[in-house]
């Protein structure tokens, strides 16, 4: 299954509240990324995903930052 940028990360950081908190973002802004700019996110918080993302040590790469991600339909249910 292929998830768009937002979408994968949103998953990876825990949820649209999750990722809000930890880039200090509100859930609305977070959601936005979703519902209003189809799945992609604004550049102007690229490298902030990036840095959070190492800090906690996520699995997110720059590449799907721009691409998203594929998952299997078992990691849905993770």
């Amino acid at each position: 299954m292929q998830l768009s940028p937002a979408e994968y990360i949103i998953r990876a950081f825990g949820g649209v509240r999750a990722t809000a908190r930890a880039l200090n973002k509100t859930p609305s802004a977070v959601s936005k990324w979703q519902n209003q700019y189809g799945g992609v996110i604004p550049s102007s918080n690229l490298q902030k995903i990036l840095n959070k993302a190492e800090e906690l040590s996520l699995d997110i790469t720059p590449e799907d930052l721009i691409l998203g991600r594929i998952i299997k339909i078992s990691e849905l249910e993770m």
